[in-house]
């Protein structure tokens, strides 16, 4: 496993991270099951992964639990990473509502510590900017929190270039967590040269663009799950369609280097600047094993010309 310094911290994170959205179920996804997930957590840190990316809205909290009943015993060589900003009334994705307040994250904080069973939070993310809350009375929170040692870091997801400069005139963050694919590359335009010069690591979530860059879908797929409300992504209609003829031909250029589609997606979002860590979503200990095989190697010249070619038309 290869190993980068995440942003101004001091916390050395597998560039391979496990992402817990899946495990955690509904309203998202269907998961394979108690042990399977815990399983799946057990091989990954067995494997060199360390870093595990969690949030309470994930499962309506059964991702974190089961986060923490699996990393308890090697709880000291594990870094996890957790959020807030997200509430729910009732475990349903209609009532899903942001808030980044003080109040919120007061609470919040204490519950993800209660179910990851631990005593401190590595990485603490607000998980969606909440426009309705000031950027001062969110940072200062966390700030507390940090000199309190309930987090020892603070990270934002899904924030814009304003967002990120807005946070960091009350205090210092170390990450971005945003979407970044073959099919998601926004964020080379502004956000990642903001992140460099601030030294602000970035974790990219959905490199796999929720299955998509696997292969394993076709032109005339209909999603049943969240992937068909247009939340995040493009699932539906003719951008869709034009996402899958573009897999394809990766598809074609994974063969010839004796990989997967989904290897080969991996690989390029770690082969570019900026980038600490792929955040890669999995079920059980085989997909574990294959998130394994995009690290380590590069495509031929030509063939990383011709997935740019491919991707950026």
């Amino acid at each position: 496993m290869e190993y980068r310094k995440l942003g101004s911290s001091d916390l050395k994170v597998s560039v391979i991270g496990y992402g817990a959205w899946g495990i955690g179920g509904a309203p998202f996804w269907n998961n394979e099951g108690h042990t399977k997930s815990l399983n799946s957590i057990k091989k990954a840190y067995d494997r060199g992964i360390n870093f595990f990316d969690t949030a309470p809205v994930y499962g309506f909290g059964h991702s974190e639990e089961l986060i923490g009943k699996a990393l308890k015993p090697v709880r000291d060589k594990v870094i996890l990473a957790t959020k807030c900003g997200l509430r729910w009334d009732k475990e349903a994705l209609g009532s899903i509502r942001k808030d980044a307040s003080r109040n919120s994250i007061l609470e919040e904080i204490d519950q993800s510590l209660k179910r990851l069973d631990t005593d401190v939070i590595d990485l603490y993310q607000v998980h969606w900017p909440d426009v309705e809350t000031e950027p001062k009375e969110t940072m200062e929170t966390l700030l507390e929190l940090q000199q309190k040692g309930k987090i020892r870091y603070i990270g934002v997801s899904n924030y814009s270039v304003e967002q990120i400069q807005d946070c960091l005139k009350f205090g210092k963050i170390v990450s971005l967590q945003p979407e970044f694919s073959l099919l998601a590359r926004d964020i080379q335009k502004d956000t990642v040269p903001v992140c460099l010069e601030n030294d602000i690591g970035i974790l990219a979530y959905s490199p796999l663009s929720s299955g998509v860059l696997t292969g394993k879908y076709d032109k005339n797929t209909k999603f049943e799950d969240w992937r068909s409300k247009g939340i995040i992504g493009t699932f539906t209609g003719e951008g869709f369609v034009r996402n899958i003829a573009k897999v394809d031909q990766l598809k074609e250029i994974a063969d010839k280097e004796g990989k997967t589609c989904a290897q080969t997606a991996v690989n390029w979002v770690l082969r570019q600047e900026g980038l600490t860590t792929a955040l890669v979503g999995v079920k059980n200990q085989d997909q574990v094993e294959e998130n394994l095989k995009a690290v380590g190697w590069e495509p031929s010249p030509e063939h990383c010309e011709k997935i740019e070619e491919i991707f950026t038309h």
